[in-house]
């Protein structure tokens, strides 16, 4: 066989090789980029239904609690409240356990939800948020200190003003989640309230969160985690 001939018979094979080995990869890209639109929509779609489902049964079971506490004087009332409390709260789980696989806490989302939330009970609610930038960490970590400051200012206070604000100095980040209307000489949250589950997640991220009562009925929770863990 002539030498051209064997020339000729390898640069086919190679060129053969080198779109064999091309069509390879463009189809493990392809075939990644459909895995990653696969997982976004399911993400978005678990967000959604966790943002517009969730956020009414919380709506409700925060409203079932307070009327069920109202009605101590009727038993049949309040026990008929408490069957759709309960329901309720099922509810809520269950939709929180099957969005849990796909949907991340913000602290810009639960800000947004504590707003109306607070807004439909006719309270106030000023959000500030001075810096920016959060890792998906940090931001679930704050995301949890509203909804729990919220989650308890309407159970045990008679809320009408609050202000959740987020500031940034000497690359420590701070959340504070403030209301009026606590019940004098309150006391403060102990860890079986909730409290000790945000030190301990503000604790994996090198933060603290700590409670006070002021002066007019104020009640403030801040949480501090420094700046490192943000990207």
């Amino acid at each position: 066989m002539p030498p051209q001939l064997y020339v000729a018979i390898a640069g086919i094979v190679l060129i053969s090789l080198g779109v064999t080995v091309t069509l390879a990869l463009r189809i493990r890209r392809l075939r990644a980029e459909q895995e990653r639109a696969v997982t976004r929509a399911h993400e978005e779609f678990a967000r959604d239904v966790h943002d517009l489902v969730g956020h009414w049964l919380w709506l409700a079971s925060i409203k079932s609690e307070l009327a069920y506490r109202r009605a101590a004087g009727d038993a049949r009332l309040r026990g008929d409240l408490g069957e759709a409390l309960q329901a309720v709260r099922h509810a809520a789980h269950a939709v929180r356990d099957a969005s849990k696989a796909h949907r991340h806490l913000s602290l810009h989302g639960e800000s947004m939800r504590a707003q109306a939330l607070l807004t439909s009970f006719g309270a106030a609610c000023t959000v500030r948020m001075e810096a920016a930038g959060l890792s998906r960490e940090v931001s679930a970590a704050l995301g949890t200190v509203v909804r729990e400051g919220v989650t308890n200012m309407l159970r045990h206070s008679a809320v009408r003003t609050c202000v959740i604000e987020l500031a940034e100095r000497d690359g420590l980040l701070r959340l504070t989640v403030a209301n009026d209307g606590a019940p004098g000489r309150a006391p403060l949250p102990s860890a079986g309230d909730g409290l000790g589950n945000l030190r301990d997640r503000a604790a994996r991220l090198g933060g603290t969160v700590r409670a006070t009562a002021g002066e007019g009925g104020w009640f403030t929770l801040i949480a501090e985690v420094p700046r490192k863990f943000s990207e």
